[in-house]
């Protein structure tokens, strides 16, 4: 008897401390993946697992990567549980991302934030940021005042070397010009580039071109770096290059919204950053410890600190009404600005635009077509590259 005692609690134990056990008592874990260039969710995580007992294995990739990893870990059928990500990847339909149910969303989010959210009606991802904006920065120690009507600029001008920097062969760059004229590359949608606007927008980009106030060939790392050494006037880029430019310019910064080209006024689109979950991550069974993290995400306390810890601007409308309060004039100006921009389109097809609108204006710009057969010829590579798409997805 001893002998079967002493081998029941044997087993006893084995049970007790085996492998399987130890799994089960480990916590739980979810992997999401973040683009490493302008956020650091390192801090947030921590305290999200702290707070809940979850675990967060971050699945870091440069900006410019992050797409194509993600498409080759759907290929992989390997996606991470959660991604953030700027609002359009969640037209990728190979990242079969989960329709987000309403009631997951906060009630202080504004419908203009809502509906950036949404991929042809479905709404594809919970909304943690938002601006994504471009604005004029200027140098006061240079330029008193910012540029308010940049074709009269443009024709005005007679420095001997670029004054203005502005990222020229970057398309939303570019369409800003295109919005100015025509609010909707989009209708129903169809994609509108062969249109008279567009036409009229890329003439008068040209013009901007031509004047001299700018360098074509000076591109994003180029620019920021005779900005912040003196060598540039102004400079358009993003509200996430503002923490950047301030701690190397000081209070010599300032911040207007984009100038008017005539009659026009130029308009930047904006998107969200949105906590998304791609293979249906909803429906599987770390469904519960998703929702709580976009509890904490979307909670008062992480959206009221967002800029301060993330240089990015809140999701959250009391936020970001907290944030006007502080006067500061460049900060309060960024969330003006955001009323001067139109929402960036989601669906599958804008990818292909901006390769159209990249390939149409180059050939132009080289003299290869005249501006109708530009539209034309993007009009062309859009609808051509949409009909591709759907017969492969119909495969």
């Amino acid at each position: 008897m001893p002998g079967k005692m002493l081998c029941l609690v044997f087993m006893l134990l084995l049970l007790i401390y085996s492998p399987v056990n130890a799994r089960a008592s480990e916590p739980p874990e979810i992997d999401v993946a973040v683009g490493l260039e302008n956020f650091d969710f390192q801090p947030l995580f921590e305290e999200f697992s702290a707070k809940t007992g979850i675990k967060v294995n971050i699945l870091a990739f440069n900006n410019n990567q992050l797409k194509s990893e993600l498409l080759l870990y759907a290929d992989a059928l390997q996606l991470p549980d959660a991604v953030i990500i700027p609002s359009d990847y969640m037209g990728l339909s190979e990242l079969q991302f989960s329709q987000v149910p309403e009631s997951w969303l906060s009630k202080k989010l504004t419908q203009k934030v809502i509906e950036n959210s949404k991929v042809n009606g479905k709404l594809k991802g919970v909304p943690i940021m938002y601006g994504n904006h471009l604005v004029l920065y200027y140098n006061r120690a240079l330029a008193p005042h910012p540029i308010t009507d940049l074709q009269t600029y443009a024709q005005q001008a007679v420095a001997d070397k670029p004054t203005l920097g502005w990222n020229f062969y970057e398309m939303y760059w570019f369409v800003t010009f295109a919005n100015a004229l025509q609010p909707n590359l989009i209708q129903a949608g169809v994609p509108q580039l062969d249109t008279k606007a567009m036409r009229l927008a890329i003439s008068n980009y040209q013009s901007l071109l031509n004047s001299g106030i700018i360098d074509a060939d000076c591109v994003y790392q180029c620019l920021m770096n005779r900005f912040k050494t003196g060598k540039l006037d102004y400079f358009v880029n993003g509200i996430w290059a503002y923490r950047q430019l301030k701690d190397k310019l000081k209070d010599d910064l300032a911040i207007a919204p984009l100038p008017r080209w005539g009659n026009h006024q130029l308009m930047s689109l904006a998107s969200s950053h949105v906590l998304a979950f791609p293979a249906n991550g909803i429906e599987s069974k770390k469904g519960p410890h998703l929702k709580l993290l976009v509890d904490f995400m979307q909670s008062q306390k992480v959206q009221d600190k967002l800029w301060d810890e993330l240089n990015a601007l809140p999701a959250n409308g009391d936020s970001l009404a907290e944030l006007t309060k502080r006067g500061d004039k460049a900060l309060s100006q960024l969330i003006a600005s955001l009323q001067e921009t139109y929402p960036q389109p989601n669906e599958p097809i804008m990818a292909y635009i901006w390769e159209a609108m990249l390939k149409g204006l180059t050939r132009y710009l080289g003299g290869v077509y005249s501006v109708e057969e530009t539209t034309q010829y993007m009009q062309f590579i859009v609808t051509k590259s949409g009909q591709n798409e759907s017969k492969s997805q119909h495969r």
